[in-house]
């Protein structure tokens, strides 16, 4: 019975088990029991609800298991992590490349008028998110050179990190005002309180590499990350897959803007997974069941 106890290693295998689970039902709705025509669902949305609920309920199981444990987290050791360096310098290529998009795309309507992207209409939040994925792209680029190398690029500035904090606030704007406007509710919660979520998690991300209540920071982060990892990643992954096959619908978020978005909860994911070996006592996960 030891392996059902309520621990922080149980709550990461049940956030894990949600990513594929959501991934293969939305996949299920989407090429099965969704009309890309009119953006309707065709089994009345059962599906689609099933890929939303049952990921989070497994999300929010987990975050039960953290949240009772909270007294086994604990400073993180700053050797070398590779796992979470190498998304790290993943998630930073891809928001260069996205950053630089979004300025071509700006070049673009002022020279012609046209764009690609709906945020262009938007002057100044899409050229805030553009420069803001550019910065945020370097900053998980330096990120991932100290994670693979074992050193701590914010120990001597413990606030380095807060422009990813930044880049989420601006993600979680242009979502709100021009991505969630899906006829289905379902859709609109994917996109944005994953986004929301996802901008929590970098939150905490941000106050654990500054080492400020790093313990407490880490536990918030395990709710925050696991609750954005189960949403985001299968919701963007599916539709990336699909785009790719020329398959799109009104609302959806773009899949350039996706790959940016799905990348960095890619790391957030993998960051927990390396935190787990190093910033959890393991002697004491399981004592507050």
């Amino acid at each position: 019975m030891d392996k059902f106890k309520l621990k922080i290693n149980t709550g990461l295998k049940l956030v894990v088990w949600g990513v594929p689970l959501g991934l293969t039902l939305r996949l299920l709705q989407l090429n099965l029991f969704f009309d890309f025509d009119t953006g309707f669902y065709t089994d009345g949305g059962v599906t689609a609800w099933l890929s939303l609920l049952l990921p989070a309920a497994l999300a929010g199981a987990g975050a039960w298991c953290f949240y009772r444990n909270a007294g086994a987290f604990v400073p993180r050791d700053r050797g070398i992590a590779r796992g979470p360096g190498i998304f790290a310098g993943f998630s930073g290529g891809v928001l260069l490349v996205v950053g630089c998009c979004m300025l071509k795309d700006h070049l673009s309507r002022s020279a012609t008028g046209f764009s690609e992207y709906e945020t262009t209409v938007n002057t100044g939040l899409h050229l805030t998110l553009a420069a803001l994925s550019i910065v945020m792209g370097l900053l998980q680029s330096v990120l991932a050179a100290g994670l693979c190398m074992g050193r701590d690029p914010f120990k001597k500035a413990p606030l380095l990190y807060l422009p990813a904090v930044a880049w989420g606030m601006a993600e979680l704007v242009a979502v709100y005002v021009f991505y969630a406007r899906s006829s289905s509710l379902s859709e609109n919660i994917f996109s944005l309180l994953g986004t929301g979520l996802m901008l929590l998690a970098l939150f905490y991300i941000s106050a654990a590499l500054s080492g400020a209540g790093e313990p407490r920071a880490l536990m918030r982060l395990f709710i925050f990350g696991g609750f954005s990892a189960v949403l985001v990643i299968p919701y963007d992954l599916s539709n990336i897959v699909l785009a790719l096959r020329g398959m799109t619908y009104f609302g959806e978020f773009p899949a350039v803007y996706a790959m940016g978005r799905l990348s960095v909860c890619m790391f957030i994911l993998s960051f927990m997974l390396s935190a787990y070996r190093t910033g959890v006592d393991k002697s004491l996960d399981g004592a507050g069941e």
